[in-house]
């Protein structure tokens, strides 16, 4: 139970952390999301230890460890897959204002000579 009372201290201290950069407007609502279902899930598996082995017998891992961190690298992908998909949105937008600000400099430019 000892190491059960300790992830369920570090999923509510996460879920409070996560909150507290909401207000700050330290953290994007839209980001935090997955952050917030993170801290539920391990919430949930620290409550209830039984549930992983359950899923992961169900599933055929040949231990929770195993399945615990395929959980853990599943979660890592999904976050890598979000930030790429920004940086994506990010060098666009930064394309088309580095298209403008050209734009604006020729027009600057041609009207000077």
């Amino acid at each position: 139970m000892g190491l059960n009372l300790v992830f369920i201290i570090a999923s509510i201290f996460t879920f409070i952390f996560i909150v507290l950069k909401i207000r700050k407007n330290g953290l994007n609502i839209d980001d935090s999301i997955i952050w917030i279902l993170w801290a539920i899930v391990l919430l949930v598996i620290s409550i209830f230890p039984i549930l992983p082995t359950m899923i992961s017998e169900k599933l055929g891992f040949m231990a929770t460890s195993n399945f615990i961190f395929s959980l853990f690298i599943f979660f890592l992908y999904i976050l890598i897959f979000i930030q790429s998909i920004q940086i994506s949105k990010l060098k666009d937008k930064q394309k088309e204002l580095i298209q403008k600000i050209s734009l604006r400099e020729y027009d600057e430019r041609k009207k000077e000579d």
